[in-house]
This record gives structure tokens, sequence and C-alpha cells, in this order.
């Protein structure tokens, strides 16, 4: 059965569009996290340079009577220039910490399940916004990390929080922060203002130092002519890296630094100014650990930025097949000790072997538990499965037919076609009732694919793009 016309986004849909546009748009000229960057490398340096300058000629002059007029004239000038700067550094923080609680508002819920469940429903669109190896993927891919990485680093630290893994005294000042599943007003704000803003700023800003002039020149070439999802020589691949480094750091610190206090008490003030501080130092620690690993603070980042460079990868041979084995690597480094072990098993119970979003092609049950004569589909909708070879799925195909009044069910590995010993299960129900099965299921389906017969995943991105097929996430009674 092929798919109708296209229709226009959910809410929901749309709102996580907006957010992907407010952090790296497809487009510039909107205002966006990227671009604020790329205006903080290119431009603000010149104002920077132009404020040395006064200040270095209010020095020459300013214990000389006869220029008092001049020097007024400068100070007033230097007061100006400093005013824009930091109204500008004001305006980005603005904006990131804007977005940050926008992802907040899309990924989190009263109750634990419920923040599990909205996370899932986050990650879940974004995957299924992109088509796979289609197009300019890779760019798509790249506007898309970003968030992916920062939903994803946000159930980390809860995890973290739960096991104490990384021993790290910012952290263990939250240890109360579950306490805002409960209910409790004061750790839901404390949690978002002083853990989950930081926590996303690192995740979002990781890379940001690769926006600078520089770093752009060694991407894209001295005249925009070299793809920048090419393989780096050795050379280039170690310059990059100390840039983005260095950029990266100074934004966070100059570019982006603290909120300013607005308000008459001291007390409070100070109070503000500390917190503001000690995030800060987290932020920058957490994102410098990412770059050096040296505490393992640095993982809660780390792990979810090595996870998604592979399932949103930027690279030519990207291929959906290959997005199951996502967590295999997060598992080898971990035995090898590059990554710390028990955080990369908390991370693999949350991700599970099935990316959210990923379309699972499974062999249905009849009324007595025996496995039926045929394959449907599904795609995946919930984190933590108990068993991370068996995903949590909302079944969105019956007798070959699409629905969207599916169940959510969990696909059994003995069900799951992804794993070639159960396609040859099917292979006795022959090629003819095959091909009319996935002629239903496929609207670009060629008789002369065999070799697809009992496809092992399906891809569900014109599935999701209509607007009744995107609540995935409700439960069907």
């Amino acid at each position: 059965m092929s798919l109708q016309q296209n229709s226009p986004d959910s809410i929901y849909t749309q709102q996580v569009k907006q957010l992907i546009d407010l952090v790296y748009p497809q487009e510039s000229g909107y205002g966006s996290v990227f671009e604020d960057a790329r205006h903080y490398f290119g431009i603000t340096p010149e104002l920077e340079k132009h404020a040395k300058v006064i200040q270095s000629d209010i020095d020459k002059i300013k214990d000389a009577p006869e220029k008092a007029d001049v020097l007024e004239q400068l100070q007033k000038k230097l007061k100006g220039v400093k005013k824009k700067l930091d109204e500008e550094r004001l305006e980005r923080l603005a904006r990131v910490e804007d977005i940050c609680n926008k992802l907040v508002a899309l990924s989190e819920g009263d109750s634990w399940l419920e923040t599990q469940q909205q996370s899932a429903k986050f990650l879940g669109t974004l995957m299924l916004l992109t088509r796979g190896p289609e197009g300019k993927f890779e760019l798509h891919h790249q506007r898309l990390k970003p968030l992916y990485k920062a939903v994803l680093a946000l159930r980390l630290v809860d995890k973290l929080l739960n096991h104490e893994t990384i021993a790290h005294p910012y952290l263990s000042k939250y240890r109360e922060a579950k306490s805002r599943f409960s209910g409790n007003r004061y750790w839901q704000e404390k949690w978002r203002l002083e853990l989950a803003i930081p926590v996303i700023k690192a995740a979002l800003l990781q890379d940001v130092g690769l926006q600078s002039p520089d770093a752009i020149t060694i991407l894209r070439g001295e005249n925009n002519e070299l793809s920048e999802f090419r393989l780096l020589e050795e050379t280039q691949r170690k310059e990059l890296l100390k840039l983005n480094y260095y950029h990266t750091m100074k934004y966070l610190s100059d570019g982006l630094g603290t909120q300013a206090y607005i308000g008459n008490s001291k007390e409070e003030r100070a109070r503000f100014v500390a917190a503001q501080n000690d995030a800060q130092a987290f932020l920058i620690n957490t994102v410098k650990d990412a770059f050096v690993s040296k505490t393992g603070l640095g993982e809660i980042i780390k792990i979810p930025q090595i996870y998604v460079s592979i399932i949103l990868s930027t690279k030519s041979d990207y291929t959906r097949k290959e997005l199951p084995k996502g967590y295999l690597l997060i598992e080898q480094l971990s035995k090898k000790g590059v990554l710390n072990k028990q955080l990369a098993e908390d991370f693999i119970n949350i991700v599970g072997y099935f990316p959210q979003g990923f379309g699972v092609t499974f062999i249905p049950l009849n009324e007595n538990g025996q496995e039926k004569d045929q394959f449907e589909c599904g795609i995946v909708v919930g984190l933590n499965p108990e068993n991370p070879a068996e995903p949590i799925i909302k079944v969105v195909t019956r007798n070959q037919q699409y629905i969207n009044h599916g169940q959510h069910e969990v696909v059994a590995k003995h069900q799951n076609l992804y794993f070639p010993a159960n396609r040859k299960k099917l292979m006795r129900v022959g090629k003819d009732r095959l091909r009319e099965i996935m002629s239903q299921l496929s609207s670009n389906y060629t008789p002369d694919a065999v070799d697809d017969l009992v496809p092992s995943f399906w891809e569900p991105y014109d599935f999701f793009a209509f607007k009744k097929h995107q609540n995935l996430w409700a439960k069907s009674n």
C-alpha cells in the first residue's frame, strides 16, 4: 500500500524543526546559535581590537591635563564599544539559554517515566526527519547532531546521579535532583538552571570552535571549494582539533560568559553570581575534559558524541543498516578502558541496540503465540529496553497495511528480522508471496530486489511525513 500526498506537521514536530533552526539553520540570516558563533569569531575580534586601541590612546594622555577634553571623548567612546560588546554577548547567551529551556520543555516530563517518553519522542522525531543517505544528508545530519547529543547527555547525567559513577564536587550537589520527578518545584528549578542548562550548553557547543574562520578554511578550503565532510589528512585533523579546542574554550568563556544580575539585593546578588560562576566552571570543565580526557567528567557529552557520530553519521558510506551497531563502539571503547565502564553500560541501557525512530521489521505472533508466515513493520519508540536487543516499538502495519493506531510492544529477538537467522524462517513462504508483501509496503519496490525480499529493516521517513502518523508515542487503547 503506497502512502498518500504529504500533509502539514503536528505541533510537536513543528516545534522540533523550529528548535533545529534556532541551533543550526539550513539558511543563514535568521539568527541562531551557530550564526552567533560565526559572527563572534569573524567580527567581534575587530571590535575588541578597536577597544584596545582606544584604551592605549587613553593611557598615553591620561596624565596630561591639557588633553582633558580628548580624554573624556575617548573614555566615552571606549564605554560605548564595551557596552556594545557586552550587549552582543548577553544576546548570544540569552539565545542559547532560551534554546536550553525549549529543549527541556520538549524532552522533560513531570515524572521519570514521562521524561523517558518525552526524550524518546524528541530523539525519534529527529531521526524520522532524515531519510538517511540521500541528497545532501551530511549537512542535514550535522544540523541534527547537537540537539540529539544534548538530550542523551541529560538522560546520562540522570543515571550518573543515581550511580555516583563519576565523583565530582559539582555533580554531588545534585544527588537530590531526582526528587523533581515527584513534583518538587525547588528541585525542578534548581536542576534546570544549575545542571540541565550547563549540560545542554556543553553538548550544543562542544565543537563550536569549528565555526571560526581558521577552522572553516581547513574544512572547506580557501575558496569554499572542498567538502567539509571529506576525510581529512592527519596534519589537517590535528590542526583542526587544536583550533576547535582553542576557539571553543574562548567562546564559552568570553563569547558567552555568565548572566548579569538584575536587582538591588546584595545577598541575592551574591547567591546569583556564585551559582552562575559555579555552573560556568562546571560547563568549562566538562567541555575541556571532553577534549583532553583527564577526569572523566567530559564523558557525559563524549559518549553521546561518539554514539551520534554513527547514528547521524556524515560519512559518505552511511547506511541505516549499521545503526543498530551504534552501541558497539561505546562497548568496545569501554572494554579498552578509553571510556568509563559503568557510564558506558548506563548509556547502552538507555539507548539499547536499536536507536529511536529506527524501522524494525518483525514476524508477528498469532493468538496462540505462534509465528505467522509474514512480517510487519514497527518504529522504535522507547528508551531503556529491559533487554537491549529487544526494542520497544510502535506497530505501524497490520497484514501489510499501514495503520496509525498500532500498539506499543516489545519485539523479542527471535521475531526481529534484523537478525539473519530470523530472516531465513520467512524464506519458506515463497518468493511470489514475499514479492506481493513488499510491493504493498514499498512505493519504490522493484521485483528484481530478490535479496531484499525479507528486509532486515525498513525506512519510515515517508510514513512519518504524515501528520496523522507523527504521534507514534501515544499509546493506543
